[in-house]
């Protein structure tokens, strides 16, 4: 086999086995997720102190966030009516209660009511990889939540409970990016604020990268702030690939690598043999009798490099958490394709090699 035809081979195998990392635009990375964010209309009474709960662990298994929210109220004056409106989206009232002193208080969706500019959500969540990532683009449209509520004179506590999306966005690598946030602007009209207490409830060994910091201890992550942190937490988190993953991923490309390239060796080999088997007879005897075994040599190198390529794509999937896999682009595509390329010129050039190569050792013995 000519030398330009050996490195053009090794080159597509090379190819091949790098082409899935070349990810392409396939439609919007990004998909779903909602606007939550602190309720409008607390006036005249205080909050001493809110507690916010953000259990985010039901996404490892595809469902909904859920929130809670705790509110210290403290009412000095006379009882007061708080007309409060909660931006929730579209999932409706039954991801949605709120108690005042554990007595439950009538919600309904106000789609005609105008969202104020304190609701907008951040452009961005902080990435995992130090790049930022573009947040609800293609998000639902808001339809907030409202409430009439009296608050007596004295301290009180107004608890706010429902169920969120995350937004997904797609790339991700090898998992999908989650994305969350939740808007504390609308508190810097209330009254007054004496502080914040949050804590996050992560899936079991989940990545993610948060604004404001957060303490980690396991998968929690905990704040206390005396003042408003910001005008939003927002995070980004990502399911962990897990430690069967990448020897898998570069095991199986390695074992690749040696069919395609060491089927030239192997078929040079039984040419070879063939050749010097043959060596006392007609050239053309050899052709003849040796075309068999360059078939069938041709075939199995196809086949062994078209399963062992089948296994370097899917199987390093395998080992991933379900339901999180990325894959956004035309990378697998392109892999499948190519894949398929090579076992069908393996055939090809392995019936050429053998061919070949036994009758240049027929020759060359039959000259000694």
């Amino acid at each position: 086999m000519p030398k330009a035809g050996w490195r053009w081979l090794a080159g597509l195998i090379l190819v091949v086995l790098f082409v899935p990392a070349a990810w392409a635009n396939l439609g919007p990375p990004s998909y779903g997720g909602q606007v939550t964010a602190e309720p409008i209309g607390i006036e005249a009474i205080e909050i001493t102190r809110e507690t916010l709960t953000l259990d985010l662990r039901p996404i490892a298994q595809k469902k909904l966030a859920q929130v809670e929210a705790i509110y210290r109220l403290l009412n000095e004056g006379n009882k007061k009516k708080l007309d409060l409106r909660f931006a929730l989206g579209t999932l409706g009232t039954d991801n949605f209660q709120v108690w005042l002193d554990n007595q439950p208080i009538t919600s309904e969706i106000s789609p005609n009511a105008v969202l104020p500019s304190s609701w907008q959500a951040p452009a961005y969540t902080p990435g995992l990889n130090g790049k930022s990532l573009d947040y609800l683009r293609h998000s639902s449209e808001v339809k907030p939540m409202a409430l009439t509520v009296n608050i007596p004179s004295g301290k009180h506590d107004l608890r706010v409970e429902y169920a969120a999306q995350t937004a997904t966005h797609l790339s991700g690598k090898p998992t999908i990016y989650h994305q969350f946030a939740y808007i504390l602007a609308p508190a810097k009209a209330w009254s007054a604020f004496g502080g914040l207490d949050v804590t996050i409830y992560l899936p079991r060994n989940w990545q993610v990268a948060i604004t404001p910091a957060l303490n980690r201890k396991g998968d929690v992550l905990q704040g206390a702030f005396t003042d408003l942190p910001g005008d939003a937490i927002a995070l980004t988190m990502q399911a962990p690939e897990g430690w069967a993953y990448r020897p898998l991923k570069y095991g199986s490309q390695l074992l690749l690598g040696l069919i395609g390239l060491g089927g030239l060796r192997w078929g040079w080999q039984l040419g070879r043999t063939r050749g010097q088997h043959l060596s006392s007879s007609p050239l053309r005897k050899i052709h003849q009798q040796v075309w068999p075994w360059s078939i069938g040599f041709g075939l199995l190198w196809g086949i062994a490099i078209l399963a062992v390529g089948w296994l370097a794509i899917y199987s390093p999937n395998w080992v991933l958490p379900a339901g999180q896999v990325s894959r956004y682009g035309y990378g697998q595509g392109f892999a499948i394709l190519g894949i398929m390329g090579l076992s069908l010129l393996a055939v090809v050039i392995g019936f050429a090699v053998v061919q070949i190569t036994s009758a240049r050792h027929r020759q060359a013995k039959g000259s000694n």
